[in-house]
């Protein structure tokens, strides 16, 4: 007599009954719980501001969602909305994290460095941030055109303190004796960045070493120095 293979699906458990398969459906919520608990804490915001970039990058700003983010980043809706309640909430923190705090803007190695020196160094910052994150920047620029909530939001919470760390330093280069009084003014301040963001993301031309360097020496240092 032929022996036919062992269905052990069709075994009984201990007690005499079947034992029971996993559905479909739960084996596919076991492995969507599993991706889920995967980030958390500083790993989870890292991977939803990279989403973010990306995602602005590519639909920008109005074509945005946090379900988008959300499934870039591999978490859940309910982890971003309990960190940040709209998505401008959520752009906006990702910009100040890639940005970095206005410490981050000097670095504690330029503290005794020319004014000179210290505007070489934050323009390298700026051009690296513009590189990285240029599409981005271009997309939330557009809409904060449209949209004046956003603008005044990131103005308040992106620029505000660049522009703040910018005059610091021009107030330093006036002890320094290599800024002029007058020149330590939030206009002055704006300058480089201005220039930097206009020549890179407006106009998308990229800058080289050369070109930043050439940038301080011939246009902002003569308009601070004495």
């Amino acid at each position: 007599m032929a022996v036919g293979r062992t269905n052990f699906a069709d075994l009984p458990a201990a007690g005499g009954a079947k034992a029971a398969r996993p559905s479909g459906a739960r084996l596919a919520a076991g492995a969507v719980a599993t991706v889920l608990r995967r980030k958390r804490g500083a790993a989870l915001e890292d991977a939803v501001h990279a989403a973010v970039f990306q995602e602005l990058a590519e639909v920008g700003y109005a074509g945005f969602t946090i379900e988008a983010v959300a499934s870039r980043a591999r978490t859940g809706k309910a982890s971003i909305y309990r960190r940040w309640a709209t998505k401008q909430d959520l752009v906006i923190d990702a910009f100040c994290s890639r940005f970095g705090t206005p410490d981050d803007f000097v670095g504690e190695t330029m503290r005794d460095a020319s004014t000179r020196d210290i505007l070489l160094h934050i323009a390298r910052r700026i051009l690296v941030t513009a590189g990285v994150a240029g599409e981005a920047i271009r997309a939330v620029a557009c809409e904060a055109r449209r949209d004046p909530v956003l603008a005044d939001a990131i103005d308040k919470r992106v620029h505000c303190p660049k522009r703040a760390a910018m005059l610091s330093i021009l107030q330093r280069g006036v002890e320094r004796r290599d800024v002029r009084p007058d020149a330590a003014d939030e206009i002055f301040a704006d300058v480089l960045p201005a220039l930097l963001m206009y020549q890179t993301i407006l106009m998308n031309r990229p800058m080289t070493e050369d070109d930043i360097v050439e940038a301080v020496d011939r246009i902002v240092m003569p308009l601070l120095a004495p």
